[in-house]
């Protein structure tokens, strides 16, 4: 880890980062909001590393799943999967923590199927003139 790494400063700026997206969400800058999950989902996982390296699993958890969260929310539903199966995956992972990462693995699973079928609708209109 690097050693000017300040995790205090990394977890507020991380919060401003996620306070600035969902209002962009709401006003509709989906492309902007999405860039800034991506960019509070990057310090997530630095933050997850860090915790791990200082043996801190409870912390290092919650960050590995708001790093998937902040994926998800960036529309990147293969990536925040990926993260989630590990989480479910590892042997430390309480049972009621489990459980939140089962629900929303669900939960994006489903977003994704929607996703996938409404883009599967309109991919193909352009070429056939419809």
């Amino acid at each position: 880890m690097n050693n000017t790494f300040d995790c205090n400063a990394e977890d507020a700026r991380k919060s401003n980062l996620l306070l600035q997206a969902a209002l962009l969400r709401e006003q509709g800058q989906y492309d902007r909001a999405a860039s800034l999950f991506a960019e509070a989902a990057a310090i997530e996982e630095r933050l997850a590393e860090s915790a791990e390296a200082q043996g801190d699993t409870p912390h290092a958890l919650r960050h590995r799943f708001s790093v998937a969260s902040g994926w998800a929310q960036a529309g990147d539903f293969h990536h925040a999967l990926a993260l989630l199966s590990i989480l479910e995956e590892r042997s430390d992972t309480p049972p009621s923590f489990r459980e939140r990462v089962q629900t929303f693995t669900r939960v994006l699973r489903e977003q994704r199927k929607q996703w996938s079928l409404a883009l599967g609708e309109t991919r193909w209109a352009p070429f056939y003139g419809e």
